[in-house]
């Protein structure tokens, strides 16, 4: 009987001892089993950098092929531009300049030029140029080689096209640089104004007279192509003569020739530049040109030559404003 009864304890004893051993087997498994699962932040942590490296990072340059037919480089986003050349559109896209030519803070006033230092007349000073620490120099095509190349030291440069018109010119320079929505909101903002002075000019039926735009410059006379005035012809209604659709290019003209190529207009424009350009109007008024239908029947319109000359999205705006005033 004891020894079963001992047999019996050994059993039990054996038992508790595997018992025992499971549960701690157990434990072990357990903990085991929570340890990836506690390192799960740490795998999701190390993986965020992983997903970020996979990312293309935002390009800060881009190559762009410049009016001159040139590849340069230049920054996605400038934030200190130089303008010698295309203000007007530069501006029209919502660019301050940090430096210009005093020719451009002369014609375009204090507000659209404010923020914008002299550096030169004319002509670039390289020194002011330098000073002004400028990541973008934006130039027109017919600046002299040595003027390009000495600019290019300073900061990328870019030329613009000599001769387009300034809509090709503002659309370029959107796409180069990056101002697409900008220029939406520049042509939406002049269709906007073209349709209130075409409104407030509606009574005086303009709209399929013949008119025609001639320039005084330098004691000569120049013809232009239509498309230098668009805001006349395209927006307001005005219509080219025959020999004034024709015209490609400026080109000079006599004033005997004059005579014959502004016979049958409506509406002469003629484009002055100070009372000295005002005095050969009226002595050719009195003499030379007092048979012209336009002359006689006092529908010759002095307008400011600095203004319409500019060939600019600015002088698109500034003809809109002077034919509201000079005809009304």
């Amino acid at each position: 009987m004891k020894t079963s009864k001992l047999t019996l304890l050994v059993m039990v004893a054996v038992m508790l001892a595997v018992f025992t051993a499971a549960c701690g087997s157990n434990n072990n498994n357990n903990g085991n089993a929570s340890s990836p699962a506690a390192s799960e932040p740490a795998a999701s942590a190390s993986s965020s950098p992983a997903n970020t490296a996979s990312e293309e990072p935002a390009a800060t340059t881009k190559t762009i092929t410049d009016g001159l037919d040139r590849q340069v480089e230049i920054p996605t986003n400038p934030q200190r531009v130089i303008v010698l050349g295309n203000f007007g559109e530069v501006t029209a896209l919502g660019i301050q300049p940090v430096g210009t030519l005093g020719y451009y803070i002369d014609k375009y006033g204090a507000e659209r030029t404010a923020g914008a230092e002299n550096i030169g007349q004319d002509t670039a000073d390289l020194e002011k140029v330098l000073a002004l620490k400028p990541d973008l120099i934006i130039i027109p095509s017919y600046f002299k080689p040595e003027e390009l190349e000495g600019l290019s030291k300073i900061a990328p440069t870019i030329a613009t096209q000599w001769g387009l018109l300034p809509l090709e010119h503002l659309h370029i320079l959107a796409e180069w640089l990056g101002k697409e929505a900008e220029e939406q909101a520049w042509l939406a903002q002049y269709s906007e104004k073209a349709a209130q002075a075409k409104e407030q000019l509606k009574s005086f039926n303009l709209e399929g007279q013949k008119a025609v735009v001639i320039q005084f410059w330098s004691k000569k006379i120049y013809q232009h192509a239509t498309g230098v005035f668009s805001p006349l012809f395209k927006d307001i209604g005005f219509v080219p003569t025959e020999a004034e659709s024709k015209l490609t290019s400026t080109t000079e003209i006599s004033e005997e020739a004059v005579v014959d190529y502004v016979a049958d207009v409506d509406k002469l424009f003629i484009l002055v530049d100070g009372q000295a350009d005002i005095d050969t109007y009226n002595t050719l008024k009195a003499s030379a040109w007092k048979n012209i239908p336009a002359v006689k029947n006092d529908q010759v319109y002095l307008v400011d030559s600095p203004r319409w000359n500019d060939y600019s999205t600015a002088a698109m705006e500034w003809m809109l404003e002077d034919l509201v005033k000079i005809i009304k």
